[in-house]
C-alpha cells in the first residue's frame, strides 16, 4: 500500500512539472512574439526623423506628390 502511495505522488509531481514547463514555454513564446512584433512595428512605422519606417516614408512621398498638384500645372 505504501508503494502505491509513493507511485501516485510521483505521478502527480511529474504532471505538475509538465504543467510548469508548458507555462514557461508559453511565456517564452509570448515574450518572443511581442518582441518581434515591436521590432516589425518600429521598422514599418517608426517616426524617427533620421530613420523613418518604410510606411511613413511611402506615405510622405504620396502626400508630397499630391501636394505638388501637377494636374493644374500647364507647363508639363
Amino acid at each position: 500500500m505504501d508503494s502505491f502511495d509513493l507511485n501516485q505522488t510521483s505521478r502527480n509531481g511529474n504532471r505538475l512539472g509538465q504543467r510548469g514547463q508548458v507555462v514557461v514555454e508559453y511565456v517564452l513564446l509570448l515574450v518572443a512574439s511581442v518582441t518581434l512584433a515591436m521590432l516589425i512595428t518600429r521598422l514599418m512605422v517608426g517616426r524617427d526623423p533620421g530613420n523613418p519606417g518604410f510606411v511613413i516614408s511611402a506615405w510622405n512621398t504620396i502626400v508630397e506628390e499630391i501636394g505638388a498638384d501637377k494636374a493644374d500645372d500647364i507647363r508639363r
